[in-house]
């Protein structure tokens, strides 16, 4: 009797080619891919971190040299600008480069960090552009009511894969990601909501206050590791549900 050939999880778990593949494994599938992906994702966790200590220090100096020379409100106002500009740039492209590294490790095409991060900043200005009008769109679907705010949010919730996976680098990823989800509205938004709603009650350990000091060091350690693990593990859950919507 031959044996059945071994299967990836990301395609061969979907059950049918019209269909999202059960909750269940959806879950499954997205901690085999994290735990295989883990060394890497850490190591680009470890460097963002590192990144934005070093963009804080610079930022204050950024802010602090033009307060200082020029004065008053027009030294405040050109050190905030002298801020922003880096702060949104490096926010941008190391988030994109984050998001790259983990869409890698789940197509095993073996990228490196260095290439994630090269991504990063080469089309960090387009993807602000296509994040913008997105966030814009839902902003004002939430001014009216806050339903609207919420299907256009799920309606718009596979924008980020498309545009890497897709090199869709246009707005034309809005239409693409309205396209994939349609007919799907329910069973996406229940998947979306089921991850929030388990990450929010497992980032609720930091409102727990402890008295002792060593507590709080443990409490604070948990809580990066807990964050460190929800950031990739989401990507890498969207991502699933975009290969599921997208070989349909």
């Amino acid at each position: 009797m031959e044996e059945e050939p071994n299967k990836t999880v990301v395609s061969e778990t979907v059950a049918s080619k019209s269909k999202l593949r059960p909750i269940g494994s959806l879950f499954t599938d997205a901690w085999k891919i994290f735990t295989e992906g883990w060394v890497k994702f850490l190591l680009m966790f470890l460097i963002s971190i590192g990144v934005f200590i070093g963009l804080a220090i610079c930022a204050l100096a950024l802010f602090l040299i033009p307060f200082f020379l020029l004065k008053g409100v027009i030294g405040i106002t050109v050190g905030i600008v002298l801020v922003l500009i880096p702060v949104v740039i490096l926010a941008v492209a190391v988030n994109l480069a984050t998001i790259k590294i983990a869409y890698s490790v789940c197509e095993k095409d073996n990228g490196g960090i260095a290439d994630a991060l090269k991504y990063g900043f080469k089309h960090f200005g387009k993807f602000l552009w296509i994040s913008f009008v997105a966030g814009l769109l839902i902003l004002l679907g939430y001014i009216f009511l806050i339903i609207p705010g919420i299907i256009i949010g799920i309606f718009l919730s596979l924008v980020t894969p498309i545009f890497i996976l897709e090199e869709k680098h246009n707005l034309s990823v809005l239409k693409r990601s309205r396209g994939l989800v349609k007919g799907y509205f329910w069973p996406v938004l229940g998947r979306f909501l089921l991850l929030g709603l388990i990450s929010v009650a497992v980032s609720s350990i930091q409102y727990v206050t402890p008295d002792f000091i060593l507590i709080q060091l443990l409490q604070t350690a948990i809580l990066m590791i807990v964050n460190f693990i929800l950031a990739f593990y989401g990507i890498i859950y969207s991502y699933l549900i975009y290969k599921d919507l997208s070989a349909k």
